[in-house]
């Protein structure tokens, strides 16, 4: 699921006209940077919370949105973007819904001392057969 969350949000956040958008790499790996941060900014990180099935087959996955960025408004303004596409009742291809779970908030990395803000999201999905 989270790839799938992946491949949405590079879709829909690289034709996005905000300014805090503008060169964001979104991936489902963080850690190769200095003291184990992005090796960019802005990064956006997206990482599986939780996940349930239900028949026939509808997943829901919590995803959790954590974005590094060059202040800490700009990491939350990128983060509460994929956040707000994330929860659109069609998200993107494969992606039934989301819901919001805890909305963006910012703070500082104890890692790499970079502005970062986080955000979680309850995504649902419909597996296919195929």
């Amino acid at each position: 699921m989270a790839e799938l969350v992946v491949r949405a949000l590079r879709l829909h956040l690289a034709v996005r006209p905000e300014p805090v958008l503008a060169g964001i790499k979104v991936s489902t790996q963080v850690g190769t940077g200095s003291n184990g941060g992005p090796p960019s900014l802005p990064w956006l990180l997206v990482a599986e919370d939780g996940h349930t099935w239900a028949w026939p087959a509808l997943q829901r996955v919590v995803i959790r949105l954590t974005c590094w960025h060059r202040t800490e408004h700009a990491a939350k303004a990128a983060v509460a973007v994929a956040f707000a596409l994330l929860c659109l009742p069609t998200p993107a291809r494969g992606l039934t819904g989301g819901q919001p779970v805890t909305g963006p908030l910012g703070a500082l990395d104890p890692h790499t001392d970079r502005p970062l803000a986080t955000a979680a999201v309850a995504v649902r999905a419909r597996t296919t057969t195929r």
